[in-house]
């Protein structure tokens, strides 16, 4: 029994688990983007702040698709559902990503550079908390 014990002990709390990917991401997300911000002394703030949001509602969106319970799903309708997600964000993102430069709404260089650094950092976290999580 005390092995069993020990083992149980070592379980995350299920409430942690599910928390973990949402506290780190945004965090990291509020401080990268206050820094940036302090950094560039708030001069492109739209181009900053809008291309964090993206990025961020990409990942979170993504992370609930992955951890979205399956039921009785197959293999194969699993990955044409997680498929179809991903086209789905993908579209999206490219949308919310060209509609603001196409219009001028925002400069192209400093949107593009701070998008895709945020990309960079969600992905990562992303790919490091659900590794954790399959350990």
């Amino acid at each position: 029994m005390k092995g069993f014990e020990k083992e149980r002990n070592k379980t995350p709390n299920p409430l942690w688990v599910k928390l973990r990917f949402y506290i780190l991401i945004l965090l990291s997300t509020a401080l990268i983007l206050l820094l940036i911000i302090n950094l560039d002394n708030a001069e492109h703030l739209v181009e900053n702040i809008l291309p964090a949001g993206i990025s961020l509602t990409n990942a979170v969106i993504a992370y609930i698709v992955t951890k979205r319970k399956q039921g009785s799903r197959t293999y194969k309708q699993i990955m044409d559902n997680i498929k179809k997600w991903t086209i789905i964000r993908f579209i999206g993102m490219a949308l919310f990503v060209f509609l603001p430069i196409i219009t001028k709404a925002v400069e192209p260089l400093p949107f593009i550079f701070s998008f895709i650094g945020f990309y960079i950092l969600h992905q990562v976290i992303e790919i490091v908390v659900l590794q954790k999580e399959v350990k």
